[in-house]
């Protein structure tokens, strides 16, 4: 009996003793915060795998994808910003529409005039290559006047080259008075005189200053009537947009 008691105390022992170092062997691993050697290189070999290093470069590619398709957009709302040359509208009230002889699409009549020159000239042989501007003015509009001295530096220095030609008809005045007028205006381009009216009377019943945009042919492709800011910008919108048609 005493034989047996001591077998059953040392297998008992033996059994706490194997208990307690496994205990101590897994508070060791569990502390070190380290995996097994063979799971972290599992995990490696997981993360670069095949099928990771696939579905992260479709990611990049998405982004990048994304990103171009964002510049894209903004280059083209910045395009869509540009406005498009067009012909400006002609508005005039019912009073004004019914002094015009001539209107839009119109060809303006050929007209023989004499020039500040002394010499007689045809309409037709003064227009230039593309288009031209004919002004009926006179001295005694500020505004004619002011239409005069923007004419070279505003609209010939910029499109004389590109074959836009001007050409001032002058109404109800005499030609030493009138050039003597341009002389101190610094006008240089053809200037016609119609002191009696009879060319402009083939145009309009009153209201100066007009302005005409010819065609190579003579047609009207835009006017206006009297002189402004605002009839100076027209003017170069229409002269660019009539440029630019084929």
């Amino acid at each position: 009996m005493e034989i047996s008691n001591l077998s059953a105390q040392a297998f008992w022992g033996l059994v706490a003793v194997s208990f307690l170092v496994g205990c101590s062997d897994s508070g060791s691993g569990s502390s070190s915060g380290r995996l097994p050697a063979d799971q972290t290189a599992d995990q490696t070999a997981a993360l670069t795998s095949p099928q990771e290093i696939e579905r992260t470069t479709e990611v990049k590619r998405t982004v990048s994808s994304e990103s171009q398709d964002s510049k894209k957009s903004r280059n083209t709302a910045k395009v869509a910003k540009t406005p498009e040359l067009t012909l400006p509208p002609i508005h005039l009230s019912k009073q004004h529409e019914a002094t015009c002889v001539v209107k839009q699409g119109d060809a303006l009549p050929d007209f023989e005039l004499r020039g500040t020159d002394g010499k007689k000239h045809q309409l037709s042989s003064l227009l230039g290559e593309r288009l031209t501007a004919v002004c009926f003015w006179s001295g005694k509009s500020p505004a004619a006047v002011q239409q005069l001295l923007d004419m070279e530096p505003e609209i010939l220095a910029t499109f004389a080259e590109k074959g836009l030609a001007v050409v001032a008809i002058n109404y109800g005045e005499q030609g030493g008075a009138v050039k003597r007028m341009v002389e101190q205006i610094g006008f240089t381009a053809p200037l016609l005189l119609d002191p009696k009216g009879t060319a402009f009377s083939q145009v309009a019943t009153r209201h100066l200053p007009r302005t005409y945009l010819l065609d190579k042919d003579g047609k009207v492709v835009w006017f206006d009537l009297e002189y402004s800011p605002s009839t100076r910008r027209h003017l170069k919108q229409a002269i660019e947009y009539s440029l630019a048609q084929p």
